[in-house]
């Protein structure tokens, strides 16, 4: 199992950007490339544009630590496993620290997963100035 991990500052204080983060429906306005995103109790479907579905699990929404933890279960990705958190970090001057972590198995989907991960991470520092 390989896990992708990233840590990086924001902009935005750390309640603003757990608000936006922790609002599960709008992820679509933090990562503009998602297109319709809908949630039915915990389950969210996610629109890719022409790239496909995510079907995912939010699993997890601590407030205390400002976490939320979710896997996703089907996807354009050929997944076995996947699971992921996001967490805002406070870090005590202006601004806070985004981190996310992923577990995702099989290793070959690694790059194309980072790619992704990595182009919404430049979409959440847009947002979240």
């Amino acid at each position: 199992m390989a896990t992708i991990h990233r840590e990086f500052p924001i902009a935005a204080d750390a309640e603003r950007a757990w608000a936006a983060l922790r609002d599960v429906g709008a992820v679509n306005q933090l990562i503009t490339f998602l297109g319709e995103v809908t949630v039915d109790g915990d389950r969210r479907t996610c629109e890719m544009g022409g790239h496909g579905t995510l079907d995912e699990l939010i699993v997890s929404i601590d407030d205390e630590r400002r976490r939320l933890a979710y896997t996703i279960q089907a996807s354009p990705f050929d997944f076995t496993h996947h699971h992921a958190s996001m967490q805002v970090v406070e870090n005590g001057g202006t601004g806070a620290t985004f981190v996310w972590t992923t577990d995702v198995k099989p290793d070959a989907v690694v790059p194309a997963l980072s790619d992704a991960i990595d182009g919404a991470i430049d979409s959440l520092k847009q947002t979240l100035r």
